[in-house]
């Protein structure tokens, strides 16, 4: 802006100069106000380009030059002088200082003095010599000039917020994928201005695709058969970033090639799975990959994106796919680090208690074969027996705890709650019985833990009830599992049906069982009264969630 006002005063002196018939008024007094004006922008040059200047030099210089503008104006027939495009650089000058701000008070002020000299004018000049028709015609220019660079400052600082927002990429903190691609797609769709969203993304040591979406009823974070939405696109787009204008009819796609935006006709450019989630007006979507992930984002509703959203979109599309690889880098390092400490509890598991297990056992064998009296010896025998299956579950508890390469075979859930009816058994004299249903099945790391949960269910029962009978009844419900824990004691201090918010709030259900649900996003749900209590568990099974997308 400095180097332009030397050349622009330049130039004019020059140019009245080349060209003596303008101005025809007042020609002295021109050339020595341009004169002066070019020395004073090539004094105030060095101090213009300094970083650190005083806090009111650009206001000022801004104000010297509109009034400088201005007195050009009345010395050289004001609507006919050849400098009214000096008024058009004070507006610019505005906009590039102050944004928007700048531009409606530069030009408010440049239009007060243009109305102001055009009075003047009218009054000092003889009749009919004032040219009306150009003074309202650049009137216009005025007014039509400050409005595009009005739009151009608030265009300006869109892109400005964009960038921002780019910068403030939310850090990956969070050791849920849920929650993390949530944050992910809620923080790009801000970017990108757009109300739905959905990445989908496939990494090398998985065999199915990973789905994110999300929009104003909330997100969502599945997995899919990589059969379901292959191919995403149209296998010329794979590697292309695009807006679809209606990706139903699929009539245009605009794409950007060598820096041009290209309009092109695709009957099908979105797979129909993904459509269902993304609606179908003003798709934008563009590809990412990196070491270990590959994957696409799709932004949809976004209006009538302007064809540099594309780039835009590109940007995104590689943060998500960095910070998805992030992400997988950081729960992999996790893994590692909790597969080493299983392993260590594993081997003090193993080398400890386990060891010190065998040891008793060996002992009360001993004591038993010893002479000693009968119903002594039938009590060391059931000991030893109850000791035989704690140690075997210790076993299975150590095999767990050991990665899958070198762990145990998985065992059904079937087996691990028939374990426990057997361990209840021995300690307790009363009938317990544990049915589970055919093709009811859960996830293998998540056996253990309902088997757990069955296990402190029944003893709840058989310590605080005194029942004379416990049954348990295990089965798949709508796309969970249901547990059922009946008995016929005398229930807890409550009575009536109470779900798991209720539970919580009253402080009424064993602490211990309700946090294993709440750890696998089950719900409890307890029914009380003095002849019995029915316990129910659901737990959401991950097979079933798969079949939302």
């Amino acid at each position: 802006m400095p180097a332009a006002r030397v050349a622009l005063a330049a130039s004019s002196l020059f140019a009245i100069w080349l060209d003596p018939a303008e101005p025809q008024r007042h020609v002295a007094a021109t050339y020595s106000l341009l004169f002066t004006y070019v020395l004073y922008s090539l004094a105030i040059l060095p101090f213009a380009w300094r970083r650190h200047t005083a806090r009111h030099f650009g206001l000022a210089t801004h104000l010297v030059d509109v009034a400088v503008f201005s007195l050009l104006q009345v010395v050289t027939l004001g609507p006919s002088s050849p400098f009214f495009v000096y008024f058009v650089f004070s507006v610019c000058c505005g906009a590039l200082r102050w944004d928007r701000r700048g531009t409606l008070a530069t030009a408010a002020l440049v239009f007060v003095c243009y109305l102001v000299m055009g009075a003047w004018m009218v009054r000092t000049l003889p009749p009919g010599a004032f040219e009306w028709n150009r003074f309202i015609i650049r009137a216009v220019y005025l007014a039509v000039i400050s409005t595009l660079l009005l739009f151009l400052g608030h265009h300006e600082i869109r892109l400005r917020a964009e960038i921002e927002r780019l910068a403030r990429w939310p850090p990956v903190a969070d050791a849920d994928p849920a929650a993390v691609a949530a944050r992910l797609l809620a923080h790009a769709a801000s970017i990108v201005g757009a109300q739905r969203s959905l990445a989908i993304w496939e990494d090398d040591d998985e065999p199915w695709i990973h789905a994110a979406s999300r929009s104003a009823s909330g997100s969502t974070l599945v997995r899919l058969a990589p059969d379901d939405v292959t191919p995403a696109v149209a296998a010329e787009l794979e590697s292309a970033a695009f807006w679809c204008v209606d990706a139903r009819t699929g009539n245009r796609i605009v794409r950007v090639v060598n820096g041009r935006a290209v309009v092109e006709a695709w009957p099908s450019p979105i797979h129909p799975r993904l459509l269902s989630q993304l609606g179908s007006f003003g798709i934008i979507s563009a590809p990412f990959e990196t070491d270990r992930v590959r994957g696409r984002v799709f932004f949809s509703e976004a209006g009538t994106p302007a064809p540099e959203m594309i780039p835009l979109t590109e940007v995104v599309a590689r943060e998500i796919g960095a910070t998805i690889d992030q992400a997988l880098a950081a729960r992999r390092q996790r893994s590692l680090a909790a597969r080493e400490e299983r392993l260590r509890v594993a081997r003090d598991l193993h080398d400890g208690v386990l060891q010190s297990l065998t040891g008793i056992r060996l002992e009360l064998q001993a004591l038993a074969a010893a002479d000693a009296v009968e119903p002594a010896r039938d009590r060391l025998l059931a000991i030893e027996r109850a000791l035989a299956i704690e140690q075997r579950e210790l076993r299975f508890f150590i095999d767990g705890l050991k990665p899958a390469a070198i762990g145990a075979a998985a065992r059904s859930l079937d087996d691990a709650l028939t374990r426990v009816r057997e361990r209840i058994a021995m300690q307790w004299k009363v009938p317990v019985s544990i049915r589970v249903a055919p093709q009811t099945r859960v996830p293998g790391d998540d056996e253990q833990a309902v088997a757990s949960m069955v296990h402190e269910a029944v003893v709840n029962a058989l310590k605080h009830g005194e029942p004379s009978r416990v049954a348990v009844d295990v089965h798949a419900d709508g796309g969970a599992v249901r547990i059922v824990v009946t008995d016929d004691g005398h229930g807890f201090a409550f009575e009536g049906r109470h779900d798991h918010r209720t539970l919580v709030q009253m402080n009424a259900c064993p602490a211990s069982l309700r946090e294993r649900v709440e750890s696998l996003r089950g719900n409890l749900i307890i029914e009380s009264s003095r002849t019995g209590t029915r316990v129910e568990i659901s737990l959401p099974v991950e097979s079933a969630v798969l079949q939302r997308l």
